[in-house]
């Protein structure tokens, strides 16, 4: 991994993981200097021997009000991700809907590529 690539990376917080595998595979994030959230999920990886693995990833947009909701909820600075389901007091209704919708749509990888990206 490139250091250009580390520095992208720190400009990213991870809000909610939903899957991981020797690091987060899906869930949401959001810039660090934005209000933007964004659906994760590992779209191809290449595993390297010597040293970090190649991961990329297929991003989608969650627009507003749905990406207020889960920023209010999860996007406090230093927090770090919360693996889902989230525990102690959090999740809302609200947010667990949003969630909901996110994880039921799984097939928005092969039928929206209008609002998707990757990093």
């Amino acid at each position: 991994m490139s250091e250009s690539s580390v520095e992208k990376l720190d400009h990213l917080q991870v809000l909610v993981i939903f899957d991981w595998r020797d690091g987060p595979i899906e869930g949401i994030a959001r810039g660090r200097d934005g209000n933007t959230c964004w659906h994760f999920k590992l779209f191809a990886e290449r595993l390297e021997t010597e040293t970090l693995d190649d991961r990329l990833f297929a991003l989608w947009a969650i627009p507003d009000p749905d990406g207020a909701i889960l920023r209010e909820e999860f996007g406090q600075d230093g927090q770090g991700g919360y693996v889902w389901p989230v525990s102690g007091g959090l999740g809302s209704v609200e947010a667990q809907s949003v969630v909901d919708n996110l994880l039921s749509s799984s097939g928005i990888a092969e039928s929206d590529h209008s609002n998707s990206g990757s990093c």
